[in-house]
């Protein structure tokens, strides 16, 4: 009984000098909120590596990646009358740590040959028709704005988030942009990334979607590839679109004239833009009129 009491005692005091040594900072270990709440919830945070260590105390441009590329990881608290402080997997730091992203170093992101990518894990600008940079970061989901931006207290930026949106929309079925984009909001887009009629690739990070952007003013000027492919079967080999038009007749597609077979059908290349199309002049919604 004598050796556990003063086994514990033993314990005891070395608990008080792991206390003091704290409180005095003789421990690396940099906390999260007030020392108080630091005892209380038992939570510390690991020593912040910092891209400056003799003057800035930023954080590392690896924590910064990190930060932006799994929002929901991080964390805030703020006590009464204080500042934010933030927390990433036992990362402590303030707004004030966070460096700010140099817009002048960025790149913007063009298309090749039709194809655009945006690449993964990697800071861009856009800069919109009146001039402004705008600032964007690509994670693993998507195109969105700089989160660390946001943690800076940067302003609410509708053209990026826009632009952002526009981008991520591109990924899956476009049919529906005329919702939330006007038809010369998605012409600028497309322009400022240098994409011409016709199939175009959008990547992000580990996928791509292919999609059409044809001239037409009559719909949305952007298909997916799936239903250009089911219209172009229609008009080239199914027949049933254009059952109600006689062998002889005459279409427009892209500009060029094609004339309609016995079985109803156009011969037309893969490829072209079928969404820019005249239909005969002597008919009116898909009856003859004279």
């Amino acid at each position: 009984m004598e050796q556990l009491n003063s086994k514990m005692l033993l314990n005891g005091l070395e608990m008080k000098q792991k206390v003091i040594e704290i409180i005095l900072n003789k421990q690396t270990m940099r906390k999260c909120g007030s020392i108080d709440d630091a005892f209380t919830k038992g939570v510390y945070c690991e020593p912040i590596t910092y891209t400056n260590h003799s003057k800035s105390k930023m954080i590392s441009n690896n924590l910064l990646d990190a930060i932006n590329n799994n929002t929901g990881k991080v964390t805030g608290t703020r006590a009464p009358g204080k500042a934010w402080e933030y927390e990433y997997e036992g990362h402590c730091f303030t707004a004030k740590q966070i460096p700010a992203i140099d817009s002048n170093s960025l790149n913007e992101i063009k298309s090749d040959n039709n194809v655009i990518d945006f690449g993964k894990n990697k800071y861009f600008k856009y800069v919109s028709n009146d001039g402004q940079t705008h600032c964007l970061y690509t994670n693993d989901k998507g195109v969105v704005p700089i989160f660390s931006e946001h943690l800076r207290g940067a302003p609410f930026d509708e053209d990026m988030q826009k632009y952002a949106g526009f981008w991520r929309d591109m990924m899956s079925d476009p049919t529906y942009l005329y919702l939330w984009y006007s038809p010369n909001e998605v012409r600028d887009y497309m322009e400022n990334a240098n994409i011409k009629t016709g199939f175009f690739t959008v990547k992000m990070g580990d996928s791509e979607a292919t999609q059409f952007y044809s001239d037409t003013t009559k719909e949305c000027c952007i298909q997916s590839k799936q239903k250009y492919d089911v219209h172009y079967q229609s008009m080239t080999s199914w027949g049933q679109l254009l059952k109600n038009f006689e062998p002889g007749d005459k279409f427009k597609i892209g500009g060029k004239q094609y004339i309609l077979s016995d079985n109803h059908t156009l011969n037309i290349p893969y490829g072209e833009d079928i969404y820019d199309i005249e239909y005969p002049s002597n008919y009116k919604f898909g009856k003859k009129i004279t």
